[in-house]
This record gives C-alpha cells, sequence and structure tokens, in this order.
C-alpha cells in the first residue's frame, strides 16, 4: 500500500534530518566505548538516556551481573556497566514493541582508530559506526519521528553496554524485559546490501583445562606428565566435532599452557566458541563436548570442561516471516527493496526471542567491514532504516 499522510511526514522529517543524523553519529563514534571501557560506555547512555527522556520515557538503569570467571583467557576488564532500559508504556495499549541496540564495540579505546572520517566513494569510516552506533542513530531518531507524528506507540528501548563479549551482565535484563512485550526489532547492522537478519545460529563457549605433573624435562623427563599432551589429544577430538554442512562450529583459541621449554608443564587450558542451527544440535554438540573430559578427581592427567550456551539459536518462525513481510511492504512503499537473510553471527536477538516475541533483526545501518580498521557505513542509510523502522513500528501497532 501507499505511505499515508503521516507516514511521508514520518520519511520526509527523516530525510531532512540527515546531517543531523551523520553528526551525532560522528559524536558517538567519537567515544571509545570498547573493551568495557567505562567512561565511554557511561557517557554514551547518559547521552541516550536524554533523547529519550525526551520522549517520555521513564528510564531505568539496570547493574550488570559478573561474567563467569573462567570465560575470559586473560584478565579483562568487568566494567560491568549498568542496561538501559527506556520505557514509553503508560497510557499506551495495543502491541508492545521493544526495542533494542548496544553501545559497546571491539576497538581498542586507545587505539589509532577513533574518528569517523570520509571515504572517496561515499561511505564513511569509523571505529562501531556499523555494528552499531550507526544503528543506535537509527532507533533513536526512528522513535524521535514517530513521536513527532503523534502515533500512540507503546514502546521500550533496551540499550546494551556488553553485546560484543557475550552479553553475560546484559542476558536477565533483557530476557526479564522481553517477556513484557509481544514483537522486537534490533538494530543490528543490515545483511548484505540491507537485507534484514530473521534467523541466527545458537553459539556457547567453552574451556578446555588439563592437569598433569610438572618435572625438569632433562633430569626427570619421565617423572612428569605433560598437560599440553593431554590437552592436545582433547583439542583435536573438539576440533573434529565441527561439521559445516550442518551448522556446527567449534572454533577454538586462544590457547595456554607451560611456563618454559625445559619444564613439563602441569597446566593447559583452550578455549573457545560454539556454534549451532537449533538447540537439539546445540544439547548434542554440548554433550559431545562433555565427553571429551577424563580421568577422576585425582588422576593425572585429567582433563575438565567447563561450557555453556550463552546465545540460544534463533530460528525464522512463522511470525518472525510474518513480521519481516510486513517490514518489506514498508521498504517498498518507501522505494527500495530488501531481503530477509540468515547469517552465522549472534546477537542479543537471540536471547529476545527465546525469551518470547518474534524479533526482526538487521535493522540498522548499511555498511560492511564490522570489526574491522575499515569498518564503513554509507551515511544515506541512516534517514532509509531510520524511516523502515519508524513506519515499520506505526503500522505494527495497528496488527493484532
Amino acid at each position: 500500500m501507499a505511505l499515508d499522510a503521516k507516514e511521508r511526514e514520518i520519511r520526509d522529517r527523516l530525510h531532512a534530518t540527515r546531517e543531523t543524523m551523520i553528526a551525532r553519529v560522528s559524536e558517538m563514534v567519537s567515544i571509545p566505548s570498547g573493551h568495557g571501557h567505562r567512561e565511554g560506555l557511561e557517557r554514551l547512555q547518559s547521552m541516550i538516556a536524554t533523547r529519550l527522556r525526551a520522549l517520555g520515557a521513564e528510564i531505568e538503569m539496570v547493574p550488570a551481573e559478573a561474567r563467569p570467571a573462567w570465560i575470559d583467557p586473560r584478565p579483562a576488564s568487568d566494567a560491568r556497566v549498568a542496561t538501559l532500559v527506556a520505557r514509553r508504556l503508560k497510557g499506551r495499549t495495543g502491541p508492545r514493541m521493544l526495542l533494542c541496540g548496544h553501545v559497546d564495540t571491539v576497538h581498542d579505546p586507545a587505539g589509532p582508530f577513533q574518528r569517523l572520517e570520509p571515504r572517496a566513494d561515499g561511505a564513511m569510516v569509523g571505529p562501531g559506526v556499523v555494528d552499531m552506533k550507526g544503528g543506535v542513530e537509527v532507533l533513536l531518531s526512528a522513535l524521535e519521528a514517530l513521536e513527532a507524528s503523534g502515533a500512540q506507540v507503546a514502546w521500550t528501548v533496551v540499550i546494551v553496554t556488553d553485546e560484543e563479549s557475550g552479553s553475560f551482565g546484559s542476558a536477565r535484563t533483557i530476557e526479564q524485559v522481553a517477556r513484557a512485550h509481544d514483537r522486537a526489532f534490533v538494530v543490528e547492522p543490515a545483511a548484505g546490501e540491507g537485507d534484514l537478519v530473521v534467523e541466527r545460529p545458537g553459539s556457547g563457549q567453552f574451556m578446555l583445562e588439563a592437569t598433569g605433573w610438572a618435572a625438569h624435562a632433562g633430569r626427570d623427563f619421565a617423572k612428569g606428565v605433560s598437560a599440553v599432551q593431554a590437552l592436545a589429544t582433547a583439542v583435536v577430538a573438539a576440533g573434529a566435532l565441527a561439521d559445516v554442512t550442518c551448522g556446527r562450529i567449534v572454533n577454538i583459541g586462544p590457547l595456554e599452557g607451560g611456563a618454559a621449554t625445559n619444564i613439563v608443564p602441569d597446566r593447559a587450558r583452550a578455549w573457545g566458541n560454539l556454534r549451532y542451527r537449533d538447540e537439539a544440535e546445540g544439547a548434542k554438540l554440548g554433550a559431545a563436548l562433555d565427553a571429551l573430559a577424563t580421568g577422576g578427581d585425582d588422576a593425572v592427567p585429567r582433563v575438565r570442561v567447563q561450557r555453556l550456551h550463552n546465545r540460544p539459536a534463533k530460528p525464522c518462525t512463522d511470525a518472525v516471516r510474518a513480521m519481516a513481510e510486513r517490514a518489506q511492504a514498508v521498504a517498498a512503499d518507501l522505494g527500495f527493496r530488501v531481503g530477509l537473510a540468515s547469517t552465522g553471527g549472534v546477537s542479543d536477538a537471540n536471547l529476545i526471542q527465546y525469551a518470547g516475541p518474534p524479533t526482526l533483526d538487521g535493522l540498522g545501518v548499511r555498511g560492511g567491514n564490522l570489526h574491522r580498521l575499515d569498518e564503513y557505513f554509507w551515511p544515506d542509510s541512516l534517514p532509509e532504516r531510520a524511516a523502515l523502522l519508524a513506519i515499520l513500528l506505526a503500522r505494527e501497532a495497528k496488527v493484532a
């Protein structure tokens, strides 16, 4: 169907604010927020809270929970920055919409990649610009245009500060908030040339820990038991569990073991990541990993396995496909096309959909080179995607 008058107003308003949107993205990009950088994360949360409060939202900052101690190969920052929850629900009826984004990046806050800069072809390059500070601007601008139009949509926004490291501190908040909503929208980067993401695999983390006996490699080699050798056997066996043809991925690294070449190592560890198509496959993969444990509590050598599945698989359900098709119709009315994609990456959409509401992902900006020092986005996708999201929310509010 064609855009109605309010929808045209939303579209025109957003295209008129293109330069303002770019300036806001530039400001966000210039604030370091990788590696648990508390100062930058809290500054971004404050900026976002100010804009959402101006729309009448009630702001809650929910403390983050601790990460499992074994997850990190090296001591990592446990900034535990709160999760922002902004609710615009009072006095509004109809389906409750949940919007989710994150402000953390993978980029070193002390590294050289710190600013948004133009590229010769019209793209703009900057740390976290596509994953996902551009998406956060899409979310905020969409809501501002929606509210300015007078649309009475019931919405909640969740802004996460630890998505790139697994959402361990925010997962419970995400799930609790999600249960009170009917539909959800995540502003992770668009797939391909602008496709929406309807399906993601599940993922998990694991650690293999081997224990042996230390000994001098020259004088007492026979008395030693190498933890590294025991770990190597387990690592090879774990790697053999991968089967890309059925979506089962087992990636291992980093590794640690041994203090010097003339000491038989008594401890060695390896960390890994799992991906799987569905929960049944994830359970099989987890059980196969557990089976790599060897020896009793006092046995030497012995191998222990620790694991958790922190992102359940996100299938393309009938409800998700119906939402996606309605989003495609909005895009067509706006004059462009979006496809539907499945990706190998995971996001907070996995947690949200597992908690209940059908979730549409990939509503953020168009761009590429995620997690690289040449990460980029297309500036024209800011008003384009914001209009798509705003009008989709307005139409979804009328769908029973």
